[in-house]
């Protein structure tokens, strides 16, 4: 196997362009870092009942996910074991059972092989359908309503994967009583770049915002400013966690939201000091925006939460799987305003996506050439300023920063040497 450690400098906080372009170094991530990772499948609330399925990726590897006839949650490779076709053509569903389209063998919720076409006939009775189920990731775990599976048999759990990024992930996660559920259905879309440009900038990247998102600005969408926020190092900081694990909080002022939202906040807030310790609380609602590594955001702003996955298409190609939640107890209203708001800002056809996916393919289609592949990035910015903190955990430093950013390719250099 190639080491492929060498394109990030540590020592220098650079990153060579080959880590977003290169087809060898794609499918080095394939096996080595979307194999040994936990990646995010769903959310608990979107299979709610026996049967129920949605399908999705982890790198490029088709992922079937359901709940069995016993409440089980499991994840199957979605490909048949005869000859690899989709066992599931469907985003999501109910079904006992999976008929590949090609031969007919059929599978149930529990992946086992339970149809066989001329069984008797053609294989003489002597298929052995207990050897043929659905290939089973080893692991499946929950973490606040949010499904991860692994295809590392020996891998840690999820909560020690996780680390210091659990205390973050429940701003948002743990924030109400009764916790989130996930909207039906999800936004699917294609976009040029590579899948760690999505994922740096959620987990670390508040300095693009002033410049890249200046028509929000102009048209009131936010604020005027820097975004670096006047509550430095308590309200408004990023954060470099553990295992490649970042995070961005920051303090809007001025945006006012509708009537019925605010109540619903202040209802928020006050189940969040009952939910969270002090200083959780006290940051709730704010903007929060992460990563967990390798391909997995979430996003909190303007009431609204979104989540999402980086799946990656090559080195130049990114599809995007986003989910929407919600307080499981919000009114119909609240629920209404989120959806919009969501739509309208991070969504297939929101403007902020659309300012995002410019740039990443941009930079997707002026990077190809031997020149320019010869010349680093530069992620130098905040490094070795940043501090602990003793109420809150991990490497602290307001914004504008890129620890939290470069935390994700020091965990990538990390994997890619194994």
């Amino acid at each position: 196997m190639n080491d492929y450690s060498a394109l990030v400098d540590i020592d220098r906080c650079t990153v060579s362009p080959r880590v977003f372009n290169d087809q060898d170094v794609y499918e080095a991530e394939l096996e080595k870092i979307f194999t040994r990772t936990w990646n995010m499948v769903g959310h608990e609330s979107q299979i709610p009942n026996a049967n129920d399925y949605l399908t999705t990726f982890i790198g490029a590897d088709p992922v079937l996910l359901t709940r069995d006839t016993k409440g089980k949650v499991r994840a199957f490779l979605n490909s048949c074991r005869h000859r690899g076709m989709r066992v599931c053509r469907r985003d999501h569903g109910n079904s006992k059972l999976f008929s590949c389209p090609y031969h007919g063998w059929t599978y149930d919720s529990s992946g086992k092989l339970r149809g066989v076409p001329q069984l008797e006939n053609a294989y003489h009775n002597e298929l052995d359908r207990g050897e043929w189920g659905l290939i089973e990731l080893p692991h499946v775990e929950s973490f606040r309503g949010l499904l991860f599976a692994n295809f590392d048999p020996h891998c840690e759990s999820l909560e020690s994967y996780l680390g210091d990024m659990m205390w973050y992930l429940d701003l948002v996660l743990r924030r109400s009583k009764n916790g989130m559920i996930a909207f039906p259905g999800c936004h699917r879309w294609r976009l040029g770049g590579n899948w760690k440009l999505g994922a740096e900038q959620f987990g670390g990247d508040n300095y693009h915002t002033g410049a890249l998102h200046r028509s929000m600005v102009e048209i009131g969408l936010g604020p005027e400013g820097d975004y670096r926020g006047s509550n430095p190092w308590t309200r408004d900081f990023e954060v470099k966690c553990v295992n490649g694990h970042g995070w961005i909080n920051f303090d809007v002022e001025g945006v006012q939201p509708p009537p019925a939202q605010v109540t619903f906040f202040e209802q928020i807030r006050r189940e969040a000091k009952e939910t969270l310790s002090p200083a959780q609380a006290d940051l709730v609602l704010t903007v929060q925006v992460g990563t967990v590594f390798p391909n997995m955001s979430i996003l909190s702003f303007l009431g609204f939460t979104t989540v999402r996955v980086w799946h990656p298409r090559g080195p130049k190609e990114i599809h995007v799987q986003s989910y929407g939640l919600v307080e499981k107890d919000a009114p119909q209203e609240v629920r209404d305003l989120t959806r919009k708001a969501m739509g309208l800002t991070f969504s297939p056809s929101g403007i902020f996506e659309q300012d995002d996916g410019v740039a990443w393919g941009d930079i997707a289609n002026v990077q190809g050439g031997p020149i320019r592949s010869q010349y680093p990035f530069n992620y130098q910015m905040g490094h070795g300023h940043g501090r602990t903190m003793d109420d809150k955990p991990g490497m602290i430093h307001p914004p504008s920063t890129e620890i939290g950013v470069f935390g994700l390719y020091e965990k990538w250099r990390e994997m890619m040497a194994i």
